[in-house]
């Protein structure tokens, strides 16, 4: 082969490899693409929240993508199963950020994941936005936020102040029972602030079980506080264990009121199969179904799953207009620019409410709560609650 041939064929090759240097993003997908990374347990014990965290944030893509997309550029949602495993959700973060190149990340309602998750976040500086209420999530042992990770409803901390204040002030429950799985860092992240303020304005905690994850007989814990005379149980575990407790719970005789966390949103009720088990439950959801914001995203939703949405589904909704927002904020659709820009989301209003992401701690300023009973397996709307020490 002459000179001038190898010097052809140099060329040629050079000329195809900035051609697809071109059509390559360095931030993920192509040249008319962006890709957000979507982490999700879709196959394990909480898949019920995570595929409806998902639907919500593929209608939240459709609809920006008729709209353009973002930044110009049509967005690619790549969807990883965590199997509600921390090792496998570790692996589908570093595939979406080194190998899919994603700008941003949903992550998944379960803090035990968010937590391991967060030092590696910090690292590579790919952000996610998720509903893990844990704040070891968000804030670091040094006080000041997680760079990379941001929450989009309620911490623990307010949640967990919200249902104890509904439970005491308002309901005028006095001698209080706890129930949870002490190795589930949701469950563990709600019970101090709840404690806390129960106490605060004159309860008592007068029982305290615990059980361990994979656990399926709760009886034992369940008859003693019985013989406790609690007044209300609270139980702020995942939604597979609410269903055996609320069973087990009828067996036993426990005819108090259970006070919860989100898990006891639909589709609980419905999973339970047993009106008489889903009856005296309360929780604080993030959205009321009659709010009118809400309309247009059910509406796609139901012509998309022929179902109803679950609250999850609202939560991805509300992820996705957040990353919008971020990269507007940001200038970019580069990572890092999409993490400064989480940072000065403001007043942006989603399905679940206005919302605003503190740059101190990462969290939602001012979101408030609508309060919910389960009465014979039905939902009733108690409206908006909001403790009178969250509104100084």
């Amino acid at each position: 082969m002459n000179m001038v041939m190898k010097k052809m064929i140099t060329l040629t090759v050079l000329v195809i490899f900035a051609a697809a240097a071109m059509l390559t993003g360095g931030c993920g997908g192509t040249s008319q693409e962006v890709v957000i990374g979507n982490l999700q347990d879709l196959s394990g014990p909480t898949s019920v929240w995570g595929n409806a965290v998902t639907r919500g944030a593929e209608i939240a893509v459709e609809k920006l993508n008729a709209k353009g997309g973002i930044d110009g550029k049509k967005i690619k949602l790549v969807t990883m199963d965590t199997k509600g495993d921390v090792q496998e959700a570790i692996k589908a973060y570093n595939r979406l950020a080194d190998q899919e190149k994603a700008i941003a990340v949903l992550g998944p309602p379960v803090s035990n994941i968010g937590i391991a998750l967060a030092p590696i976040a910090n690292q590579k500086k790919v952000p996610i936005v998720g509903s893990f209420i844990d704040p070891r999530v968000t804030i670091g042992q040094d006080g000041k936020a997680q760079p990379a990770m941001f929450l989009m409803q309620p911490s623990s901390v307010q949640y967990g102040e919200i249902m104890a204040s509904y439970a005491v002030e308002k309901l005028g429950l006095k001698k209080i029972a706890i129930l949870y799985d002490q190795s589930n860092a949701f469950a563990v992240s709600l019970i101090n602030p709840f404690k806390a303020y129960a106490q605060s304005v004159g309860a008592k905690i007068v029982a305290e079980e615990v059980y361990a994850k994979g656990d399926k007989d709760f009886k034992t814990q369940l008859s003693k506080i019985k013989e406790s005379g609690a007044d209300a149980l609270y139980v702020p575990n995942y939604i597979q264990d609410l269903v055996i407790t609320m069973k087990q719970r009828k067996q036993v005789g426990l005819e108090i009121p259970v006070i919860g966390g989100l898990d006891f949103a639909p589709p609980f009720a419905s999973l339970l199969n047993d009106p008489e088990a889903a009856t005296d439950c309360y929780f604080a959801n993030n959205f009321s179904d009659s709010e009118p914001q809400l309309a247009e995203v059910k509406k796609a939703y139901m012509d998309k799953f022929k179902e109803e949405p679950v609250n999850k589904v609202y939560l991805g909704y509300d992820k996705i207009l957040i990353i919008a927002e971020a990269v507007k904020k940001g200038g970019s659709v580069k990572p890092e620019d999409v993490m400064k820009g989480m940072a000065q989301v403001k007043d942006i209003q989603g399905t679940t409410g206005v919302i605003t992401l503190s740059p101190n701690n990462h969290q939602p300023v001012g979101l408030s709560m609508v309060m919910y009973k389960i009465e014979k397996g039905k939902y009733v709307d108690l409206g908006r609650y909001v403790p009178e020490k969250h509104k100084k």
